[in-house]
């Protein structure tokens, strides 16, 4: 009986569990759509290739930002160069010989913009953002998938306001709005449920509750969670609140 109540034991356990999760291949770290950071000398060195061509004409022979990023255990140390892109598609050469980072951005910097005859001032505005280490490659990931859940809850407010819904929009009424979110944005049956890979799971309950979640190329869980009285729950908060290097 004890040998039996043992292997009972054992077996809940493993019920319990949560489930191991297999080994994700790491994702790619160095280059993004075309523009690679390298090191030349020391110092980090942001070349556009050919296939990058077409991102470079924002910026050729523009003021430029160039900032890396290590993430630390209390948050991240960054710093930033600044100096202008070659009118012809070249090479970033910023001098920086910091180690240890974990990504880099490439900024056009805040400009003037002349507009009916207005001068406005304009802030900057990030070009392409590249990893440089697995752990920068899972940040910037998940930063991308947070801004697409951002994105859903955007436009589910705007659909309450114009509608002028008493609450949040349906899955039913939000796709009735925008038709062509039908293959990215799917139903959730509660706000709890995970959707597939690369979908946005929706939930609402036609009121003040709902939910936006997504999972990360690494298979992490991404959510955005609402309700009445301010009731707020995530698990991305450093990508909302946390400011961009």
């Amino acid at each position: 009986m004890k040998a039996l109540t043992g292997a009972v034991a054992v077996a809940v356990v493993l019920l319990l569990a949560p489930p191991a999760t297999l080994a994700q291949a790491p994702l790619p770290v160095g280059e993004v759509n075309g523009v690679r950071v390298v090191r030349e000398h020391g110092a980090v060195v942001v070349i556009f290739t050919a296939k990058a061509a077409k991102l470079y004409t924002r910026i050729a022979g523009k003021q430029v930002q160039v900032s890396c990023t290590e993430m630390t255990e209390g948050g991240s140390n960054g710093g930033r160069v600044g100096l202008r892109a070659p009118a012809r598609r070249g090479k970033l050469v910023t001098g920086d010989k910091t180690r240890g980072m974990d990504y880099c951005r490439v900024w056009l910097a805040p400009h003037t913009l002349t507009r009916h005859g207005e001068r406005t001032r304009v802030g900057r505005l990030l070009i392409v953002s590249v990893p440089l280490s697995q752990k920068g490659a899972v940040f910037l990931d998940e930063e991308t998938k947070v801004t697409e859940l951002v994105g859903v809850l955007a436009v589910a407010g705007i659909v309450k306001e114009r509608q002028k819904l008493p609450g949040y929009p349906t899955h039913a009424q939000l796709i009735q709005r925008f038709p062509k979110a039908a293959g990215e944005v799917v139903a959730l049956a509660a706000p709890g449920d995970t959707p597939p890979a690369k979908k946005v799971g929706y939930y609402s309950d036609g009121q003040e509750h709902i939910a936006v979640v997504t999972l990360s190329t690494s298979g992490r869980r991404l959510f955005v969670e609402a309700g009445a009285d301010d009731f707020l729950s995530t698990n991305v908060a450093q990508y909302l609140f946390g400011e961009r290097y």
